[in-house]
């Protein structure tokens, strides 16, 4: 086993080493190349999870789609953390990676010569291009439009523009805009939640639907979750709520306590039918038909015309998203399968290896770390090796 370690350290660039708070492949450059060769697209993004922060690729092989982290380290996915990973010396490459002085500089040649796309959630994105956070005036890292206006429509960001561009933090990585994923699993979690947890708690009560969400809420192990699984529903939950009809059985419940007006059932089977388009659209990982894009200009139009006359909520910055992922998916023919789900995906994977299989490692962080880059690193290429 040891050999083959070695061997796949040198033939597929697994080789990994740490610095103070955290580890990363020691030549990138080659370890996505080699694993991401046959993969149709490549996307780079980052996200926080359980105290530590992975940095990496999406990609796909055979159609299924994964995460590679490339460094993890202990920290947050702001700005500040982030621009440490560009001091000198801190992680030194090698091999095909050896010129570059930092990990941000092997995802800029990435952007600059493959079609890669950026993806993570809003605040990490804006964060490596040096904008301000997505409470900004101009909060969207896609175009320019005014937080006064999310409804509206606004022409791309532009190498020239200043808008919301934070005033001390340089930008980390450079892309067009029509190449950042516009962070679909994110928008399907928070309108999904608004939907459930606000918007039908005021249609009802709010009894009556936490007495819905006891058939959806699964206990979360501690230390293996974040504070939206503790005040909101994640994805698996939502999934529960519609794979159930939790809806109907809301509305059942209300009617069991009084009769609905005309216009609470009519609110009622918007949200609804909001709920369901929202599930069905942005993450599918298929490519995009002609019919799927008309549908689902259709219920983008829908939410963002009736939001606030539905739910009595003002306009908020993922309602003007909406209209940048039908853009996207208008553009590439596919949407989820460049999703940061699958970053997400990766934090309980990375959890249950640092936790479990690597806690006899707990006196040294870095090499804790290390040990669970290299278990990720070698079932990353073992679908190649079965080749």
């Amino acid at each position: 086993m040891i050999k083959c370690k070695k061997l796949l350290a040198t033939t597929h660039a697994t080789e990994t080493g740490t610095f103070a708070s955290g580890a990363y492949v020691t030549d990138p450059l080659r370890y996505v190349s080699v694993l991401c060769a046959q993969s149709p697209f490549l996307a780079v993004g980052g996200d926080k999870g359980d105290d530590h922060t992975k940095l990496g690729v999406t990609y796909s092989i055979h159609g299924v789609q994964h995460f590679a982290p490339l460094i993890v380290y202990a920290g947050n996915d702001d700005w500040d953390d982030m621009n440490e990973l560009t001091a000198a010396l801190l992680t030194p490459f090698t091999g095909d990676s050896a010129h570059f002085p930092h990990l941000f500089a092997v995802l800029q040649h990435l952007i600059n010569t493959r079609l890669t796309f950026l993806n993570g959630d809003w605040c990490f994105i804006n964060a490596v291009l040096g904008l301000m956070a997505p409470s900004a005036t101009h909060p969207c890292p896609i175009c320019i439009i005014s937080h006064k206006s999310f409804l509206s429509s606004s022409r791309y960001r532009t190498p020239r523009d200043r808008h919301s561009l934070h005033p001390e933090h340089s930008s980390l990585l450079n892309i067009n805009p029509d190449r950042i994923v516009p962070t679909p699993l994110h928008l399907f979690l928070g309108i999904g939640n608004r939907i459930i947890l606000d918007a039908f708690s005021e249609l009802f009560s709010k009894e009556i639907v936490e007495e819905t969400l006891e058939k959806v809420k699964t206990i979360h192990s501690a230390g293996c979750g974040g504070r939206s699984d503790v005040f909101q529903l994640n994805g698996p939950e939502i999934r529960k709520w519609l794979k159930k009809d939790c809806s109907s059985t809301l509305r059942a419940a209300a009617e069991e306590n009084g009769v609905l007006s005309a216009e609470q059932k009519s609110s009622f089977s918007t949200l609804k039918r909001w709920l369901e388009n929202l599930h069905d659209h942005l993450l599918h990982k298929r490519d995009w038909t002609t019919k799927e894009i008309t549908d689902w200009r259709a219920a983008v139009d829908d939410i963002q015309q009736h939001w606030s006359a539905e739910t009595g909520q003002a306009a908020f910055p993922k309602l003007h998203m909406l209209k940048h992922s039908l853009e996207f998916a208008e553009r590439h023919r596919f949407l989820g399968r460049v999703s940061e789900a699958q970053i997400e995906s990766y934090h309980r994977t990375f959890k249950e290896l640092f936790n479990d299989h690597h806690l006899n490692m707990a006196h040294n962080d870095p090499e804790r770390q290390r040990r669970t880059l290299v278990d990720t690193t070698l079932r990353a290429v073992q679908p190649l090796l079965q080749q």
